[in-house]
């Protein structure tokens, strides 16, 4: 699994995810039971990627397809099938249509995110595909007055960041239950150094997390960034190939 997350606020559009390859395989017991483990592989997985200098791409659910890391095939598209000069809505069709040839189905999930001149303005597009649902959905719609919408969505091991984001409730002696203080965030008020620190903070926690409770160690690694304006993408933070 993975955890990635994608933040549009009026400045820009920031895209991050962690680096941990895991694969799955069962163990059988003396006794013949079977044993579910997350092995991590490695933490040099690259799970965010940038195409046509503009657009960015992340991945996250299953790591491998036919028995390799699924980057490599991602790599495989932005270099060899992507069409020349592809809109972000364009992109995303393009990487649902071309995963979903593969036989089986892979079970994976990505982010497609960056500008497209609509109306005589750049216009952040931010979509979530789903090739096994054959589904491909903007997030970021316009609000009804017609001014552009501003949050974050994340994919993979997003259950950590929910609980902290999400109401809570506390249950007293006599099977009350009492809302404990919510306090919403201000996604339109954020700067894109705002977005950058939530995003690592998103993914940082979730790390920590996992690594405390008994639970497969699926997100780890370092934290890659990428930050996409209207004329402008750049790599705050991007894994570096080094010689040991």
């Amino acid at each position: 699994m993975s955890f990635v997350i994608t933040l549009y606020t009026r400045e820009g559009i920031v895209m991050a995810s962690d680096s941990r390859l895991t694969l799955n395989a069962q163990q059988k017991t003396p006794q013949g039971e079977q044993t579910l483990l997350a092995a991590g592989m490695s933490d040099s997985n690259y799970k965010t990627f940038l195409a046509d200098g503009k657009i960015g791409v992340s991945t996250f659910g299953k790591a491998d397809i036919q028995g390799a890391p699924i980057s490599g095939y991602i790599d495989t598209f932005i270099r060899e099938h992507l069409s020349s000069q592809p809109t972000v809505t364009g992109l995303a069709q393009e990487l649902n249509q071309h995963f979903r040839a593969f036989e089986p189905l892979p079970d994976v999930g990505f982010h497609v995110a960056g500008y497209e001149e609509t109306d005589n303005r750049s216009k952040q597009m931010v979509y979530k595909v789903a090739p096994n649902r054959n589904s491909v959905e903007q997030v970021n719609p316009d609000r009804p007055n017609g001014e552009p919408s501003h949050g974050a969505t994340w994919g993979g091991e997003g259950d950590i960041l929910a609980r902290l984001l999400q109401p809570v409730y506390t249950k007293d002696n006599n099977g009350n239950f009492k809302k404990m203080p919510h306090y919403q965030i201000p996604w339109n008020f954020f700067t894109l150094q705002d977005s950058i620190d939530f995003a690592v903070y998103a993914i940082r926690t979730t790390i920590d997390s996992v690594r405390f409770l008994p639970r497969p160690k699926t997100v780890g690694g370092p934290i890659d960034v990428l930050v996409i304006k209207p004329n402008e993408t750049m790599w705050i933070s991007r894994k570096q190939l080094i010689k040991n």
